[in-house]
C-alpha cells in the first residue's frame, strides 16, 4: 500500500464553503461583475444621431437633476434607469433592450435618464432602489409612476412605457374631460 499524501491545499474552515457559495450566487443574481469598470455600452451619454432624429440606441441624460429638469421644461414623463458599473444586467439591458428599434421609438417621448448609483447614492435612497438595473418611471412633475427591477427584454418594457404615456396623458387632462 503507498503512503498517503500530505495535501497542500488548506481544509476550509467550517461555514467558508457555504459562505462562498452565498456570495457567488448572490454576484450570479445581481449580476454583478466588478471587472469592469466602464458604463453600459448604451449609456455613454453621448447621442447617437444628431439632435432631433431617432439614433440607434436610448439617449440618455446623466443625472437625476437635469432630467428632472428637462421633463418639467419639455412636458415629458421619464424614464429613470438606475444602473451600476459593475452590473452585468445593467450593461446587458443597455445593449439589448435601450437598442431595440420599438424602444428607441417610443423612448423619444420621455425624457430618458441615466442615475449611476455610484455617482448619485442619494437619489437612489430616495426612490428605495435595492437592485440593478431599476426602470422607474415618472410623470413630468417627478410623481411616480410604474417601475421595473432586473434585466428586461423590449417586450416587457414596451408595454410599461406605453402604460407609462397612458398615466401622464390622463393626469393633464382637463378635469371637465375625465
Amino acid at each position: 500500500m503507498p503512503p498517503q499524501m500530505a495535501s497542500s491545499t488548506p481544509k476550509p474552515r467550517p461555514g467558508e464553503a457555504l459562505l462562498g457559495l452565498i456570495l457567488a450566487a448572490l454576484a450570479f443574481a445581481l449580476g454583478c461583475d466588478t471587472s469592469s469598470g466602464s458604463l453600459p455600452a448604451g449609456l455613454s451619454g453621448r447621442r447617437a444621431e444628431a439632435a432631433g432624429s431617432i439614433g440607434h440606441s436610448v439617449s440618455f441624460v446623466q443625472g437625476y437633476a437635469r432630467g428632472h429638469e428637462l421633463a418639467e421644461q419639455q412636458g415629458k414623463p421619464m424614464l429613470v434607469f438606475f444602473s451600476a458599473r459593475w452590473c452585468n444586467f445593467c450593461r446587458q439591458m443597455a445593449d439589448e433592450t435601450f437598442t431595440d428599434a420599438d424602444v428607441v421609438r417610443l423612448a423619444v417621448r420621455f425624457v430618458a435618464v441615466m442615475v449611476d448609483a455610484e455617482a448619485e447614492p442619494e437619489v437612489c435612497r430616495e426612490f428605495r432602489v435595492r437592485g440593478y438595473p431599476t426602470v422607474q418611471f415618472l410623470s413630468p412633475q417627478g410623481v411616480p409612476l410604474n417601475r421595473l427591477v432586473g434585466r428586461r427584454p423590449p417586450d416587457q418594457l414596451i408595454p410599461q412605457m406605453q402604460a407609462a404615456l397612458g398615466a401622464t396623458a390622463s393626469r393633464s387632462l382637463p378635469t371637465t374631460l375625465r
